[in-house]
């Protein structure tokens, strides 16, 4: 074995005997050569009449004969040394710009290779796009619009496009009653995706021309944007139009709305349904007036509710609650509302009053009570713990005709007079720490047809712990026997939630 060893080392060594101590390398020193560019396309051949879109994917490649590419450079009609973008693709999807105020162009573009020793191909390759702009588009959401009748606060939502490339918008532009007065909205990230939503909100305490403010998304970020021309007591049109780089304009899309006056700071809600709601409105506006207060009047009694079916929220209020709906209740002090129903609008009445609580809004709720699960969600409202439960031969509940409705000594309210039997009302229970402020005698019929006493808890009116709302469960037009709901309107409205004009 080292015999072999011995011989590949010989073996090794031989060539050196051979050549000597001369082992410099001869020969002419090659630079570097520049490497050369090539488009996927290399020529474009077509009429006026068959332009390219200014949105275009562009490809390209490099080669390197004594090396290889480590990126490109390209350029747009500018070739200047300062004009050019670095990039290590070789496609990419660009938005040709063309000439403002022109619909075509001859757009160039330029791309050359870079090599590993940071050499640039000298030459590069080149094409001439022609192409052809087409106008961007807009379209309002028909359900991010105001209702025909709207206060102080109006949002509008719509969608805008660009054949040519979401990034050939230049601008999405608004004007409220005067085209001549365009207003540019900040276009947000998720746009392409999500389209626009504006607020505008304005003091409508008086009549006439005004100016509102406008806030930007549906998370109501102030802008301090003045929109003006707007009308309060009249009839109003939004505008909204999309211009695109090379200046062209969508069509203008619109929708008009009226804005009410808001008058007082007590809101009255007619959520009263069918034949009798105007007798219950006038009613209820009559006992508010006798106490000074002339509310403003929101009638929210459309759509339907039964078999155990909620009601859609109103038609009447805007489509968006957050913000819209939420912030413009927040615009009064007090609510009054009224309703023959509990399945009604009163169900949403956590979620849409939110701010006006927050705000330090307080209420009076005159809505009978009806037979619901516990689990419904006007529970999580209104300051009920529970509901009177019939057993055995029991088919109802009932208050008698002649029954004077008491109020509580620590309360000290009027006692109303009931002028006819109530049926289908039920007794109710507090919450913890909510206060019982009117009880009523309550019988149960039975199978037989007889009337037996209801013994448990009795309560028709409810204050929350909060203090800030009183639920009153019995209708006032069944309870005008004494001729005194003027003094319990004042002693529930007026002295205790404080309500004023």
């Amino acid at each position: 074995m080292k015999q072999i060893k011995n011989l590949i080392l010989l073996a090794f060594a031989f060539p050196l005997v051979m050549t000597g101590c001369d082992s410099s390398i001869s020969g002419d020193f090659v630079e570097n050569q520049p490497p050369s560019t090539n488009l996927t396309v290399d020529k474009i051949n077509r009429g006026e009449e068959d332009r390219l879109s200014s949105q275009i994917n562009i490809s390209w490649w490099g080669v390197d004969s004594d090396g290889y590419i480590v990126g490109y450079e390209y350029a747009i009609n500018d070739t200047s040394e300062n004009a050019w973008t670095y990039t290590e693709k070789t496609d990419s999807t660009f938005i040709l710009p063309i000439s403002s105020g022109q619909s075509t162009d001859d757009v160039l573009f330029k791309v050359r290779a870079i090599d590993n020793d940071g050499a640039t191909d000298p030459v590069g390759a080149r094409l001439v796009y022609p192409i052809v702009n087409t106008a961007p588009t807009v379209e309002i959401n028909s359900v991010e619009t105001p209702p025909d009748t709207l206060f102080s606060i109006a949002s509008f939502g719509w969608q805008i496009n660009d054949p040519d490339g979401f990034l050939n918008i230049d601008r999405t532009e608004i004007a409220f009653n005067d085209t001549t007065d365009w207003i540019s909205i900040p276009i947000p990230d998720n746009a392409e995706q999500n389209g626009l939503f504006i607020s505008v909100e304005l003091d409508n305490s008086v009549t006439g021309t005004t100016s509102g403010e406008l806030f930007l998304g549906k998370s109501y970020i102030r802008t301090q944007i003045q929109a003006p021309n707007l009308e309060v007591g009249g009839d109003n049109t939004f505008y909204v139009r999309t211009v695109d780089k090379a200046g062209a304009s969508s069509s203008v899309d619109t929708v008009s709305w009226y804005i009410k006056e808001q008058r007082s700071r007590t809101l009255f809600l007619n959520d009263f349904s069918g034949t009798f709601s105007g007798e219950a409105q006038a009613l209820h506006l009559d006992l508010l007036d006798q106490n000074g207060i002339q509310p403003d009047v929101w009638i929210i009694n459309d759509g339907q509710a039964g078999g155990g079916r909620k009601v859609r929220l109103s038609e009447a209020f805007p489509v968006n609650i957050d913000p819209t709906l939420k912030k413009t209740l927040a615009k009064w002090d007090h609510i009054y509302w009224i309703s023959n129903d509990i399945d009604r609008n009163i169900t949403y009445a956590q979620e849409i009053l939110s701010d006006f609580i927050d705000e330090g809004g307080n209420l009076f709720v005159n809505i009978p009570m009806k037979g619901l699960d516990l689990s419904d969600p006007i529970f999580n409202f209104l300051p009920v713990d529970s509901l009177g439960v019939l057993t055995g031969i029991e088919t109802g509940f009932q208050i008698p005709n002649n029954t004077e409705i008491l109020s509580s000594p620590e309360f000290n309210g009027p006692n109303p007079l009931t002028t006819q039997r109530i049926t289908g009302s039920y007794p109710l229970k507090p919450i913890v720490g909510a206060q019982s402020i009117y009880t009523a005698d309550f019988k149960t019929s039975t199978l037989v047809g007889s009337t037996t006493e209801y013994d448990e808890f009795e309560s028709v009116g409810i204050r929350n712990p909060e203090g800030n709302l009183v639920y009153f469960a019995l209708d006032f037009r069944l309870i005008t026997g004494n001729n005194n709901l003027s003094d319990l309107v004042n002693s529930i409205c007026v002295g205790d939630l404080e309500f004023v004009q």
